[in-house]
């Protein structure tokens, strides 16, 4: 399941959002406190996030502004009570990733989060590594033990998806989404054959894997 941080005071709009988001595959935590929102955003694991401009205790724009000073890399839309072309320069150069007004449609906001989705974030390292596992994200080479692995291209996108968000779960759609960034196709065969092809290489000898299949939710990779 994808985690969405929702802070948003109009309760019949959040619970709208929250009851809409949950049949796209998302659990979404809703907060109604700028500073809360903020503390939630440093301190827990969040796909995306979409915070309200005027909310009290922090606004909605010093919120991005705190957090991304603070090198959160979490995708952040801002939701404007009407369009303001100040606000809304103020609030993508506080480092939000989209600006949407209200009134809006739900079919509209999940089209740009699929987008927002689909970006690399959270862990921006060269070098992410899991177990014996090493890859150098800007020479596209990966070693086990310190030997090379020889990877397919899709190989490598997938490898490098899971190792840039390490120890949360991701569905075979979630991952087909981000990684083939395409919204349909053979999605769950696609993924498991990569998935097993991509174990076959990089699986130590006795069976252990960074890769864990986590049972009826999806897969995951922990970082050691």
């Amino acid at each position: 399941m994808t985690r969405m941080l929702l802070g948003e005071t109009q309760k019949d709009l959040a619970e709208a959002m929250r009851e809409y988001f949950s049949l796209e595959h998302y659990t979404v935590q809703i907060e109604t406190n700028g500073l809360h929102i903020l503390e939630c955003l440093k301190n827990e694991a969040f796909d995306v996030a979409l915070i309200e401009t005027a909310l009290p205790g922090l606004d909605g724009i010093a919120v991005v502004r705190d957090y991304r000073a603070g090198k959160g890399n979490t995708p952040i839309m801002l939701l404007a009570g009407k369009y303001c072309s100040t606000e809304m320069q103020l609030g993508l150069d506080a480092g939000a990733d989209s600006y949407v007004v209200k009134p809006f449609k739900l079919t509209d906001v999940a089209v740009q989060l699929r987008a927002l989705l689909r970006r690399p974030v959270l862990r921006n390292e060269k070098i992410l590594t899991a177990g014996d596992i090493a890859m150098n994200t800007e020479a596209g080479t990966v070693t086990k033990r310190d030997q090379p692995v020889h990877l397919h291209p899709m190989e490598f996108k997938l490898l490098q998806f899971l190792l840039r968000h390490p120890n949360q779960i991701f569905t075979t759609e979630a991952i087909f989404e981000r990684v083939w960034q395409k919204d349909t196709g053979h999605l769950q065969d696609t993924v498991r054959t990569h998935i097993r092809t991509l174990r076959k290489k990089i699986d130590s000898a006795n069976g252990q894997s960074i890769i864990t299949t986590v049972r009826g939710l999806g897969y995951k990779t922990e970082k050691t």
